[in-house]
């Protein structure tokens, strides 16, 4: 599927423009990865600060239709995705212009892939993506999928708990490009029908059930457990590198099977929403 896919990107056409617009795309991821390295959010215990609440609605139309073929990686939640080639307007329902500078930044890394924009939005009415940071107390990090936005007008969309002025680079990247993931329509890919992860789960629930997540045993199986079924999305073969995936420790499994923490977009990541959003 690999080489299929590599023959099939190759023989694409593309204007001398549009490959030097490519080329400098992958410079700046380069560079992105490269500025990061080393980095990361582990806490002493070697766990993330915290990881997103998955928010799932009952929409299930298919996003592409029955004959298209997505050729690369991921998973995309049925009856999620934007119109192809929409602007998505971004509202700050709070925080300062540094926060909300370094949100649009790491969200349009997207952007650089997929045929769709983000511009910041003057007024909630005008909105399709409403972001908060910590609003009324809310430590969270968490988005609604896609266009399941639009079933909450005017509301909050996604919030970030453990972004301020102070966050690093690699902080940024690590929530915003995950949660805006989300609002692409997105889901969770160690939820992939096709993941297998051979989990440890009283070790599991021990950890997300204590701080700095302190979920109920209902959020663990519901976050962590409880994959989506065929049905309910459009998915290729499972990636491990993707930046929709939670970072798994050994520990947290009965085979030493683990997911490195990760706070850039994967190859098949880039593949996938380009296929999703096609220019």
């Amino acid at each position: 599927m690999v080489m299929a896919l590599a023959i099939a990107l190759s023989s694409c056409k593309k204007d001398p423009g549009n490959v030097l617009e490519n080329e400098e795309k992958l410079a700046m991821d380069a560079e992105l990865k490269a500025s990061l390295a080393g980095d990361q959010l582990l806490t002493t215990q070697g766990a993330p600060l915290k990881v997103c609440v998955d928010k799932l609605s009952d929409s299930r139309p298919i996003i592409l239709g029955q004959d298209d073929e997505i050729s690369g990686r991921g998973v995309a939640v049925k009856g999620t995705k934007w119109p192809n080639g929409k602007t998505l307007r971004v509202f700050f329902i709070n925080g300062g212009q540094v926060v909300r500078d370094n949100v649009m930044k790491f969200a349009r890394r997207w952007a650089n892939h997929a045929n769709l924009r983000f511009v910041v939005a003057q007024s909630r009415a005008e909105s399709d993506i409403r972001v908060g940071f910590k609003l009324n107390g809310d430590l969270g990090n968490w988005s609604w999928i896609g266009t399941d936005a639009n079933y909450h007008r005017g509301e909050q969309t996604m919030n970030f708990g453990d972004l301020d002025r102070n966050s690093s680079d690699y902080a940024y990247s690590f929530y915003v490009l995950h949660e805006f993931g989300h609002a692409i329509g997105l889901g969770h890919e160690h939820l992939s029908p096709l993941a297998n992860i051979n989990w440890d789960k009283p070790a599991v629930y021990q950890y997300y059930m204590g701080p700095p997540n302190n979920w109920t045993r209902a959020q663990v199986t519901s976050n962590i457990f409880d994959k989506y079924k065929p049905r309910e999305v459009r998915n290729t073969a499972y990636d491990t590198k993707s930046i929709m995936h939670y970072w798994i420790p050994n520990e947290f499994t009965l085979d030493d099977f683990s997911v490195d923490e990760n706070a850039y977009l994967s190859d098949k990541d880039k593949i996938f929403i380009k296929r999703i959003y096609p220019d």
